[in-house]
């Protein structure tokens, strides 16, 4: 049984009133074993359940005679979403009381910055109350243009953390997996913990991020000997950085080299089978740092180019992060 309550009666109302009568469920992969459950649960509509991956708010996947209805994500604020797009947020009612107090005992830090993944946002309130009355300073930043909720990190934008990332000691990641806390970790310097209340359990991943760390820097110092590189763009409207492309073609052919663009919706090893020595990826950042290994020649980011190519100190490292898109 799905774990969240959701309207459905007012998305039909919602959909019969900008037009349409078909629509495309569209779920993250987390969700996809409940997709005919949800389709049940429809009337009045034609339910049409799409079987390609779905990677966020970034990977709408648009048809003119449906209405696209992504569950489990917020919008991206500045994308400019076509009309027959709708997003279902889910909010997980998951206790983090049990982390918190472990979270509250185990570390030396006295400011935190609160951060989580959207489907706990709205458990930010509770956690900042919790550990306030615990003698803690706790913050929560405001993120910028691409972030709809204050304390949302995204796995492509961490800018909710660096705004107060000079304010606190240390960050609390409320949600589950590392990838999220070691973004916050790169982008702001400082200390991070996940606090997950599925597990239970209360994670430093200050290992994670180090071995994160050593295999960008082994990545970088490969394409330094690199000549022939290609440039990942993506299709997908969350994720089309054109504009960036091209002007990291221009320092790659001004330093002598050859680059490729290279246009591709969703980005995978097998397809990649081009004549160059890297890649350059300016689409979904997650692409470089949790699919690097299934590569057959390494894959960096924007400002790991830059860093090869001299342009960029090794000290001025930043996680790549998506701010706009063309």
């Amino acid at each position: 049984m799905l774990p969240y309550r959701i309207d459905y009666d007012g998305i039909v109302e919602e959909v019969r009133k900008r037009g349409y009568s078909r629509i495309l469920l569209q779920l993250p992969e987390g969700l996809k074993s409940y997709a005919t459950e949800i389709a049940d649960e429809f009337s009045g509509v034609e339910v049409f359940i799409s079987a390609n991956p779905c990677y966020g708010a970034c990977d709408v996947e648009i048809h003119g005679d449906k209405m696209t209805v992504q569950f489990g994500h917020s919008e991206i604020p500045n994308i400019d979403y076509p009309p027959n797009v709708m997003f279902v947020e889910l909010f997980s009612d998951a206790a983090f009381d049990a982390v918190l107090g472990e979270f509250s005992t185990m570390v030396q830090c006295r400011r935190v910055g609160l951060v989580a993944s959207v489907q706990h946002v709205k458990k930010l309130d509770e956690a900042k109350k919790f550990l306030m009355e615990r003698g803690f300073e706790v913050l929560v930043g405001k993120g910028d243009g691409r972030v709809k909720y204050p304390g949302q990190v995204l796995g492509c934008n961490f800018s909710a953390a660096r705004s107060i990332a000079d304010e606190v000691d240390c960050f609390a990641f409320l949600g589950t997996g590392v990838f999220h806390a070691v973004g916050v970790r790169i982008a702001t310097g400082k200390r991070t913990y996940v606090l997950d209340p599925y597990t239970q359990r209360v994670e430093d991943i200050e290992m994670h991020a180090d071995r994160i760390m050593r295999q960008r820097f082994g990545a970088i110092a490969l394409a330094e000997r690199a000549e022939r590189f290609g440039i990942i763009v993506s299709t997908k409207i969350g994720q089309r950085r054109e504009r960036l492309a091209l002007a990291l073609k221009d320092m790659i052919v001004g330093a002598g080299l050859k680059a490729y663009l290279i246009y591709v919706d969703d980005v995978r090893p097998e397809d990649l089978y081009y004549d160059v020595d890297v890649y350059v990826n300016t689409s979904c950042p997650r692409v470089t740092y949790d699919d690097y290994l299934r590569f057959r020649v390494p894959v960096i980011s924007p400002v790991e180019l830059q860093i090869a190519l001299k342009y960029k100190l090794w000290e001025q490292y930043s996680f790549d992060e998506i701010v706009g898109v063309d």
